[in-house]
């Protein structure tokens, strides 16, 4: 193992920490702490003068200079490991990318071997000022343009970085998410396993990595392998559970929509009926009588037809459809409703019975509100056959293209701007769970979406 001189820890090793230590840190949001830097550059610019005085194969120097390196930032800056493991690995990795490609050009530029940068001071600082400089602006970069591969940031600080307070006072708050900092620094080990192996392979073609010491690193990069496999496959396992509560996020953000409509439509129909009761009373203050028998009369004939329209022995049906009547006359579309059945053995849940029907509805009214006069028609039927729930809902807006189809199904799919794209995707979700079948039959004249969904007594 070759030794580092003074001027080596002076010019090369101690920069060489500061700068992988701010890059770092503000590649996860925090600001750079100039007196800990300070620390951290004198703390491993010593550790790597040590290391290189021990008997340590070849390679292996590396390995420990980056647990050290980290065990390094979390001791000074007293920050979460989880944190610290997360900044470490992404400065190592900018510079072990930035030293990986400045060596193979400097090696053809300026005619010195690799050799000569290990065993010559001046060729290791002149080795290690392009890298110095690239880093350089990739921490003015990030400082300028608040650069920050973790969103939490802009969100909180000012200035675009959190101070030691502020972080700290996050972390109490639990605002960083345990599981997102552990799939980062999964996904980042192999990058740096990558730039562990390319020195090694630089190492062994110019002939400084001795045989037994590449039996005993080889050994070890196959033992980091298997526990980056394992790893691995657990942050597959927390992103799959990620995204799946992302989905239930949309979903329930879909039914939060449905139980503002019914709001909505529940103030405009207090509203109106705050004007027929005003209207009533003058009647009735005026002494005709009469008329305001007829004026009730013909309210509460109307109010009766659409109760007696929508009344089903399934109260989440009945108030969602009393909602979606509101909005379609709220937007002079005429909508049509015919429940031939009993709903107490659907097998949804009224959560799953109001997402499907909400969304199967929604489509339809959005579908016609720009067509005029007899163009803007949506029919609702629900009808149960041979142990089966048949929900048909039909609309005389404009054909889907036989071509977009088979796409209408899939999440963040929409032709409508503005639009999520999930609501066809969960009616789909809900009718694949309980081993239904959805149908779309689309002409110029008319398009129905036709589900079919067995009852829970067949």
């Amino acid at each position: 193992m070759n030794t580092i001189t003074f001027l080596s820890l002076l010019l090369v090793s101690f920069p060489e920490a500061i700068l992988v230590a701010a890059l770092g840190f503000l590649l996860v949001g925090l600001r750079p702490w100039w007196r800990d830097l300070l620390i951290i550059g004198v703390l491993q610019a010593g550790f790597a003068y040590v290391i290189r005085l021990l008997p340590v194969p070849f390679g292996l120097h590396s390995i420990f200079e980056t647990f050290l390196f980290i065990l390094n930032i979390r001791v000074v800056t007293r920050l979460p490991f989880r944190i610290v493991m997360l900044a470490s690995l992404l400065g190592l990795i900018f510079y072990g990318s930035v030293e990986t490609v400045a060596i193979q050009f400097l090696l053809h530029v300026k005619g010195f071997s690799l050799t000569d940068a290990w065993n010559y001071t001046f060729i290791r600082v002149l080795y290690f000022l392009p890298q110095a400089f690239v880093m350089l602006i990739f921490i003015v970069a990030c400082k300028i343009f608040n650069i920050s591969l973790i969103g939490y940031s802009q969100a909180y600080s000012y200035s675009g970085y959190l101070s030691r307070k502020e972080m700290q006072k996050y972390l109490k708050e639990e605002i960083i998410n345990k599981h997102n900092i552990f799939i980062f620094v999964v996904v980042l080990l192999p990058v740096l396993l990558l730039t562990i192996l390319n020195s090694a392979f630089n190492a062994v073609r110019l002939n400084i990595f001795p045989g037994e010491h590449f039996i005993i690193f080889n050994g070890l990069m196959g033992l980091f392998i298997i526990v980056l496999t394992v790893l691995s496959t657990v942050a597959v396992k927390k992103i799959g559970q990620h995204v799946e509560k992302e989905y239930e996020a949309k979903r329930a953000e879909e039914n939060l929509k449905q139980i503002k409509q019914l709001i909505d439509s529940s103030r405009k129909q207090r509203h109106d009926f705050h004007h027929q009761l005003q209207t009533i009373y003058g009647l009735l203050e005026g002494g005709y009588f009469e008329r305001a028998r007829d004026y009730i009369g013909g309210v509460f004939g109307d109010v009766s037809k659409t109760v007696d329209l929508i009344k089903t022995d399934n109260f989440s049906v009945s108030a969602l459809l009393y909602t979606k009547i509101g909005l379609a006359e709220a937007r002079s579309i005429e909508m049509e409703i015919n429940i031939e059945c009993s709903l107490k053995e659907i097998p949804l849940t009224p959560r799953e019975t109001s997402s499907l029907l909400g969304n199967l509805i929604d489509n339809a009214l959005e579908a016609v509100e720009d067509k005029t006069g007899d163009f803007r028609q949506v029919k609702v039927k629900i009808a149960r056959e041979y142990g089966m729930y048949i929900i048909i809902i039909s609309n005389t807006g404009d054909p889907i293209m036989p071509e977009i189809k088979d796409n209408v199904f899939k999440p963040d799919f929409t032709t409508k701007e503005g639009h999520s794209g999930l609501g066809l995707s969960i009616i789909k979700d809900i009718v694949t769970k309980y081993r239904g079948n959805i149908e779309i039959i689309s002409d110029p004249e008319e398009t129905t979406f036709a589900v079919t969904i067995p009852s829970k007594k067949r």
